[in-house]
């Protein structure tokens, strides 16, 4: 069974996400951002980074996710962690995000991509069309999953892409932030893409 760590920061939605008893199966193990060190993921074959850590946290300890992937593992990192600043060949810019397009019936210019692509198997549409934060524009070689187009129709920028070129692991990187919106019981579509992302780390 791969070894899971799960990086935290303490909120009650990245707490109430450890307490699912739907991850249960997957033996997480749970490490705060304040005490992070290399040494605790070592041995990782999985390392989920939660969405909204506090980048003062995050940024001094990148170091240690980054020796991860150059020692294999899969690393799937979400959203609101200001990646642009410390994550190799990544350009991150923001953008407003459209909350309810479901009900204010605006076009959400989310648009789907790769349709071959072996991760999509694990990703239905409403796991990744639901909400956004910024737009990522990926190393070259990394395949973007999903894209957000302008209103006149071009590709603006990647909401979520898989690195598997730059380093020797596997990378995810997402602009969506599933881990709030499940621990604090709302936006459709987070919780699926929570369940997903870990089913695509842990399975493939």
């Amino acid at each position: 069974m791969k070894r899971v760590v799960f990086v935290h920061g303490g909120s009650h939605a990245q707490l109430a996400t450890l307490a699912d008893p739907a991850l249960a199966p997957y033996r997480i193990t749970p490490v705060h951002i304040r005490t992070l060190v290399a040494a605790e993921l070592a041995d990782a074959d999985v390392v989920v980074v939660s969405d909204r850590l506090r980048p003062d946290l995050l940024i001094p300890r990148s170091s240690a996710l980054l020796a991860c992937l150059d020692r294999g593992a899969t690393v799937v990192l979400f959203g609101e962690n200001s990646v642009g600043t410390w994550l190799p060949g990544v350009r991150e810019d923001s953008r407003p995000t459209v909350f309810w397009w479901w009900r204010t019936g605006e076009d959400h210019r989310i648009r789907l991509r790769e349709p071959d692509h072996p991760a999509w198997p694990y990703f239905a549409e409403r796991a990744v069309r639901w909400h956004y934060h910024g737009v990522l524009e990926p190393p070259a070689g990394a395949v973007s999953l999903v894209d957000l187009e302008t209103v006149t129709g071009e590709r603006d920028g990647s909401l979520l892409y898989i690195d598997e070129i730059s380093t020797p692991g596997r990378l995810l990187v997402t602009t969506m932030d599933p881990v709030y919106h499940h621990g604090s019981g709302f936006m459709p579509g987070a919780t699926q893409f929570l369940y997903s992302a870990l089913l695509w780390a842990t399975r493939t």
